[in-house]
């Protein structure tokens, strides 16, 4: 962990991003103006063994959700070893959240610091989304909890306050919290991540958040959940798979919101049951989703310390697996340089150094063990 840190203090926590192909001064004449122009380019940009960001004119840059994750981890190593240093660079970076969220509504939001074109919808820069408000409001969290400050409870409240009024999506009976605004997808992972904010906000920050509404959102992702216990990624066609990550983004987020929905607990167990069994190889490597093997990819190993983490309350053998991942992600993942590799096949790694990906999630999920652990 310590060559991750000394990686990304190196370079300000600044870095590329798999997405960030629109960012790129050429993209009008290189995407043909087309959205499906846009997801090309995107995803050549993602997939090309070299990096050929330079040549296109994408820079590394700061990104909230990299930003809120950097923050998250050095709380934890403040709280875990006194770290004075983890201290300063915690608060450093909170404020730093704090000074680039925009305000809505009275609340604050983040987005990604590049245009993001999907098979679904289009939105652009700095676009507040759930995914990286939520990650930010629980940096804030963090430094209300671990960091013992009160200060950030003012900021924390006013995250959870941006995703009630802007992302709460009223449908009939039921209710959900939506990705980016005036969009209506079900899309589970980013309504558990909110609801999982509101009621740790709630529990931390003192927030004035409705509960009622919090427990309703809960239960339409618990409705969505098929009956061998998966999620799929999204309501609707196409949106049907299963992955890793984003499995254990409503594992984590589930084991949160039982603090105002116990009556979850069957349905996040047999989740972990699920995930256990259909997207882990059985060396414990995590597999990106239920039918593949290599590629494998950092943000599953990273994602699933933090979930092993979540469930330890309810599942005894959880510590020894985010312990067993941890060395693991360190073996396959982990550049001499300090920065953690994006993918790994059989044969070949892909050695462009992401930040918001693959070392700051890395970072956090690491920080979070030694905290749990006190080594």
């Amino acid at each position: 962990m310590a060559r991750i840190r000394d990686w990304g203090e190196a370079r300000g926590w600044r870095g590329y991003d798999p997405y960030d192909g629109l960012n790129s001064p050429l993209t009008p004449v290189l995407s043909l103006g087309t959205a499906v122009g846009r997801r090309l380019l995107t995803q050549a940009v993602k997939l090309a063994p070299l990096n050929v960001r330079p040549l296109l004119g994408i820079r590394p840059a700061l990104n909230a959700k990299a930003v809120a994750l950097v923050a998250s981890a050095y709380a934890r190593l403040w709280a875990a070893k006194r770290d004075r240093a983890a201290l300063a660079e915690a608060e450093r970076w909170l404020t730093w959240l704090v000074e680039n969220g925009s305000a809505e509504d009275g609340g604050l939001a983040w987005g990604y610091h590049f245009d993001v074109q999907t098979r679904f919808f289009f939105y652009g820069r700095d676009t507040p989304n759930t995914i990286a408000t939520s990650f930010a409001a629980q940096a804030l969290l963090d430094g209300c909890a671990l960091l013992e400050d009160p200060s950030w409870r003012e900021p924390a409240a006013r995250a959870a306050a941006f995703l009630e009024r802007q992302m709460l999506v009223e449908d009939g009976e039921r209710c959900f919290f939506r990705y980016v605004p005036h969009d209506t997808k079900l899309i589970h992972n980013a309504n558990l991540l909110a609801c999982a904010v509101l009621a740790r906000a709630a529990a931390v920050a003192d927030a004035p958040v409705d509960r009622e509404r919090v427990v309703r959102a809960t239960e339409t992702s618990l409705a969505g959940q098929r009956p061998d216990g998966s999620w799929p990624y999204a309501e609707g066609p196409g949106q049907d798979w299963v992955d890793n990550f984003h499995t254990g983004y409503v594992l984590e987020a589930l084991a949160t919101c039982l603090y105002l929905v116990p009556e979850a607990l069957p349905r996040l167990e047999q989740g972990v049951r699920y995930w256990e069994e259909h997207l882990f190889e059985t060396d414990g490597r995590p597999r990106y989703d239920a039918n593949s093997a290599p590629p494998l990819d950092s943000h599953c190993y990273a994602q699933a310390i933090e979930t092993w983490l979540a469930v330890a309350p309810w599942r005894p053998d959880a510590l020894v697996r985010a312990e067993r991942l941890a060395v693991l992600l360190v073996e396959d993942m982990l550049a001499p340089a300090g920065y953690v590799y994006f993918r790994r096949g059989r044969h070949w790694r892909h050695r462009v150094p992401f930040v918001r990906w693959s070392t700051a999630p890395s970072f956090r999920a690491l920080a979070a063990l030694q905290l749990r652990t006190g080594t």
